[in-house]
């Protein structure tokens, strides 16, 4: 007995300097190969690395190299099957949509892992267009989530936009992109996608190059990561539940709490906490951040002297994406539908009823969103609060555009859309 005591305690002991020197020996990016050499014998080439340490993925090798527009960073570069070769061409093809796909050789997890320690990542296309229009349909480029895009490098997600249209020099100033011109000379859309949440890229669909005068280019290029995520920096909650409001200055009944929302590093760095899961909001709503809609509106507050940024950052950003969250998760969703309660299965309708604990009649009646920072906002008011400690932060009260609420009425029926509150 005394020996297994032993043999497990040296086998602890071993682990534990495994995984240290581990860590201290195959670097996490590039950016800690170049930290290593110190700017004197770097040279581009193959490295394994190792971004989750010892966490669950394995090593694996990456190209290290540098570039003059990205200066002193080590960039790694994640190339797939086809990113060196010259670039793709399509000419009478007598197919109206060809899907292009990319191939990696690190599993998706391994490029996840990659990313979440790189301060940034960006992936170069372009595509050459005579005669062959393109971007006319909503999917555009295929993320590595196999989610549908509608942007092109150089201008922001889903913007359905290229970067001529981005920078204004668009060659016909009436189109976001130059290959929605369609006419007989070659034109070009290229630059970086640059949201690191979609990439690498998964596929990417080239239209409008089945008969003989249509021809089209493809090139896209590998993934490059640098920098690095700042650690240490403390997350913020923000708490978004919906009310029935009365008399326009405290929420009414609890109808509905929705996810808690909490803020990460990055500025899009965006999760929901539901039921003991966190969870990227982008994986389960890909529009959340929808740039041909995003509104911005501010609470009006004066921020405690003092207030870390953080907090100061979720009362400026709490209210719109609270806002949108309602909107994703009930503008389509009609009081009928069942829900999951503490493992129950309910109607939407009745379990905002329950809730509640008062028969809501129409009209005169508002649902509202009333967004808080845990722990707790001592205060049931709809105002916003920072108090001089800096660990609680009430964010203001944001009424829906519709005014009355005519989802309810005294049995608590569910026929009417939700969607008529949310426009």
């Amino acid at each position: 007995m005394a020996n297994s005591k032993f043999l497990l305690l040296y086998f602890l002991i071993a682990q534990s300097q495994y995984r240290s020197s581990h860590a201290s020996l195959v670097p996490r990016s590039c950016e800690d190969v170049l930290r290593h050499f110190g700017g004197g014998a770097f040279s581009e080439g193959v490295y394994t690395i190792d971004p989750d340490g010892p966490g669950e993925q394995p090593p694996f090798q990456v190209t290290c190299t540098t570039s003059k527009d990205l200066p002193g960073h080590g960039i790694t570069l994640v190339t797939h099957e086809a990113a060196s070769s010259q670039p793709k061409r399509f000419h009478a093809t007598g197919i109206q949509v060809i899907t292009v796909g990319f191939t990696y050789k690190p599993t998706l997890p391994q490029l996840e892992s990659l990313i979440k320690v790189s301060g940034n990542c960006r992936q170069y296309v372009q595509i050459l267009c005579n005669h062959a229009y393109q971007f006319y349909e909503p999917n555009w480029w295929v993320s590595r989530q196999g989610w549908a895009m509608s942007n092109w490098g150089g201008a922001p997600t889903n913007s359905s936009m290229c970067a001529c249209a981005e920078q204004g020099r668009c060659d016909d100033p009436k189109k976001p992109c130059n290959c929605l011109i369609n006419d007989a000379i070659w034109r070009s859309d290229e630059g970086y996608l640059e949201d690191k949440r979609y990439l690498p890229v998964k596929q990417v669909y080239v239209r409008d190059t089945n008969n003989d005068i249509e021809s089209a280019s493809l090139t896209v290029k590998g993934m490059e990561c640098y920098g690095e995520i700042n650690q240490g920096h403390p997350t913020e909650r923000c708490r978004c539940r919906l009310h029935a409001e009365e008399n326009s200055t405290t929420p009414g009944p609890l109808l509905l709490q929705l996810p808690d929302i909490i803020y990460g590093q990055g500025q899009d760095d965006v999760w929901l906490a539901d039921d003991d899961q966190t969870l990227k909001i982008t994986d389960i709503y890909p529009q959340f951040f929808n740039t041909k809609k995003r509104r911005q509106i501010l609470p009006t507050t004066q921020v405690t002297p003092g207030l870390s940024p953080q907090c100061a950052n979720v009362l400026q950003r709490c209210p719109v994406d609270c806002e949108r969250l309602a909107k994703l998760r009930l503008a389509n969703t009609t009081l009928t539908d069942d829900i999951h309660v503490n493992g129950e299965k309910k109607m939407l309708g009745q379990f905002m009823c329950e809730n509640a604990a008062v028969n809501i009649a129409p009209p005169g009646r508002r649902i509202v969103a009333f967004f808080k920072v845990a722990p707790s906002c001592g205060s049931a008011q709809s105002s916003t609060y920072a108090f001089p400690d800096k660990t609680v932060v009430c964010c203001k009260m944001f009424t829906f555009s519709g005014q009355h609420l005519k989802v309810f009425d005294a049995q608590c029926s569910g026929n009417v859309d939700l969607s008529s509150i949310f426009g």
